[in-house]
């Protein structure tokens, strides 16, 4: 047998550890994949008030209920009921939308989502 053509153990290892690697990263980029097409419930907080069940009962079509922030304050963004962002309220043609002011560190972000 010509040893010439044999691989080191070193290369062999080298070899496996390479394709075992790969296995795993795409493996990774799948799990990815999946998490990245999760859906999630995002929502705009406006202001907050509190009412009593009384005066809850008496509302009707047309009330205005008055907020505890600013017309020029920042609006909070949240997904899945949980802090991400802060912006501002915008109109696009004839919908509302909000322009991102700032976001939370992406340590926050998934803090956050646990």
């Amino acid at each position: 047998m010509d040893s010439r053509n044999l691989l080191s153990e070193e290369e062999m290892n080298a070899l496996l550890s390479d394709d075992s690697s790969r296995e795993e990263e795409l493996k990774m980029d799948l799990k990815l994949k999946l998490v990245l097409d999760f859906p999630l419930e995002v929502s705009v907080r406006l202001g907050d008030t509190q009412m009593t069940i009384g005066q809850l009962l008496n509302l009707t079509v047309g009330t205005v209920i008055e907020l505890d922030s600013m017309i020029d304050e920042p609006v909070g963004l949240f997904v899945n009921g949980k802090p991400f962002a802060a912006g501002e309220v915008i109109t696009v043609g004839e919908t509302f939308g909000v322009r991102l002011k700032s976001i939370s560190k992406p340590e926050d972000r998934i803090e956050n989502l646990r």
